[in-house]
């Protein structure tokens, strides 16, 4: 692939998980040699400095993902002051009709395990999330650890070059 074909892919490029997981999907599951190879890939696919940017485009994802992670608190506490409100009032129109206790009852208990089955499904999604952005976070930091800077080098060589 030509150098302007990278920089064009690279320059299209809208959401840096997308792409990455385009490469390689679910890399946070997958062994240490498939990782490797992943590492291989982007080294192969991109500069330094592309990779830089890819890292720091995660970095504020994950962020961003930590920064509103309240929101799921907010949304449980919101769900519990609805629920309670509802049952109080509930039980209020059961004790004033004379109706049955046990169906109030179970009326609670099905609300109570919404409420904990929806925590459960946004927990889990949020964390497998945090854990994908945590993985392609370092396994690009390791990209750069492991990719010499060109500044570097080109110091090197000058040092070692003979004037004519």
């Amino acid at each position: 692939m030509s150098e302007t074909n990278r920089e064009n892919e690279f320059g299209e490029i809208k959401s840096v998980l997308v792409y990455l997981e385009q490469i390689k999907k679910d890399i946070h599951t997958k062994s240490l040699s498939e990782q490797d190879d992943f590492k291989k890939e982007i080294k192969g696919r991109h500069d330094r400095k592309q990779i830089k940017m890819l890292h720091g485009r995660l970095e504020d994802q994950f962020e961003v993902k930590k920064a509103i992670s309240y929101l799921v608190t907010a949304f449980l506490a919101l769900v519990s002051l609805v629920i309670g409100s509802t049952m109080s009032f509930a039980l209020g129109i059961i004790k004033d009709n004379g109706m049955n206790l046990s169906t109030a009852a179970v009326v609670i208990i099905y609300l109570f395990f919404v409420a904990i089955g929806a925590w459960v499904v946004i927990s889990k999604f949020d964390s497998g999330r945090f854990g994908k952005l945590n993985c392609y976070k370092r396994l690009l930091q390791e990209c750069l650890d492991e990719m010499p800077e060109k500044n570097i080098l080109e110091e090197e060589y000058k040092k070692h070059q003979t004037p004519y």
